[in-house]
């Protein structure tokens, strides 16, 4: 049986990120479907802007939740 490929999105992190991420997060599916949803923003962004989105986001200077609309949003929906 061949099994179709499904890329992935990998990277490091810290044990305190995993382990929030498990008290979180725990709900199966969840974690695909809300950083597929953070990476399509973020991606948008960089596909607009180029390298200043890189350069604003990695500079530390802003959270995300300032910049990236669907976290922006997010956030103004919580505070109600």
């Amino acid at each position: 049986m061949i099994q179709e490929y499904k890329p992935r999105f990998s990277f490091e992190i810290s044990w305190e990120q995993k382990n929030r991420a498990d008290r979180l997060l725990a709900a199966y599916g969840l974690r695909r479907a809300l950083f597929g949803n953070i990476l399509d923003d973020v991606l948008d962004m960089i596909d607009e802007f180029g390298g200043i989105a890189i350069g604003v986001i990695m500079s530390g200077k802003v959270k995300p939740r300032d910049i990236i609309p669907l976290m922006k949003q997010a956030e103004e929906v919580g505070k109600k």
